[in-house]
């Protein structure tokens, strides 16, 4: 069990820095924040959209929040936290290996639904 969050955060950031090779683009990468971005110029209902959130890893006071771009996506049905802004996710405090599996599919998950929406 992991308590550490520097080490929290970069096992989770370990998971997540392969999607940077799946289309991906990466807008912060800190000790403390990663996140990874389509920039894909997509169109919908008439908006254009030149980036759109995909996911990302901070370390805010004492945990490690989890984000998700939830847009199209019902956060409530995976007892997800809300943290606005068409964002869900986690806040961890502690990592095992089933929490860890747990989050890597939920970027699974949110990877699937931009491919499925042609967002990246």
């Amino acid at each position: 069990m992991k308590t550490d969050l520097v080490e929290i955060f970069q096992t989770i950031r370990a998971g997540l820095q392969p999607y940077a090779t799946r289309g991906y683009t990466v807008h912060e990468n800190s000790e403390s924040g990663y996140d990874l971005y389509s920039e894909k110029n997509i169109e919908v209902d008439g908006k254009k959209t030149t980036e759109r959130f995909f996911a990302g890893i901070y370390v805010n006071g004492n945990r490690v929040e989890v984000k998700l771009n939830s847009t199209e996506f019902n956060a409530s049905n995976q007892n997800l936290e809300n943290f606005g802004d068409d964002k869900a996710g986690l806040s961890v405090t502690e990592l095992d290996d089933e929490k860890l599996k747990e989050i890597e599919v939920l970027i699974e998950i949110i990877h699937t639904n931009f491919k499925e929406k042609e967002w990246i």
